[in-house]
């Protein structure tokens, strides 16, 4: 995959975006505007909605759930199992890294932070469609 961004300046663009008042799930989606091919203003607004674990629920995490949005978009073409098993293998790799996949697990005391949990899934992101 023909990637501009290199993984620091990807990592930086999700940190200044977090900066700016963007969720999770919108850091993820807006650091891969390199290799979605969409209406990336129409893509922050549908990801707005998966901020805290689905609208605050505590459930999936906003940047798992960005995730899923970039794959979906990059690997678009594919058949549908084939597209599951890379949203599953990637969900695999945050919990493996993180403990948790839901945010309400993710956020209890001594956790890390929004910003990191966002960093390393841009981070596991990126590595896995630099392999793609």
């Amino acid at each position: 995959m023909n990637m501009k961004y290199t993984l620091n300046e990807r990592v930086e663009r999700a940190k200044e975006l977090r900066a700016q008042g963007y969720n999770c799930s919108q850091c993820v989606v807006m650091a891969f505007d390199d290799v979605i091919d969409g209406d990336m203003s129409m893509l922050v607004r549908v990801a707005h909605g998966f901020g805290s674990g689905m609208g605050a629920s505590g459930d999936v995490c906003g940047a798992i759930s960005g995730t899923t949005m970039v794959l979906g978009l990059v690997h678009d073409n594919e058949p549908r199992p084939q597209l599951y098993s890379r949203v599953r293998e990637a969900r695999a790799d945050f919990v493996n890294l993180e403990g948790y996949s839901d945010c309400r697990d993710l956020k209890k005391e001594g956790r890390k932070p929004c910003l990191e949990l966002i960093t390393d899934a841009v981070a596991l992101l990126h590595k896995r469609l630099e392999n793609a």
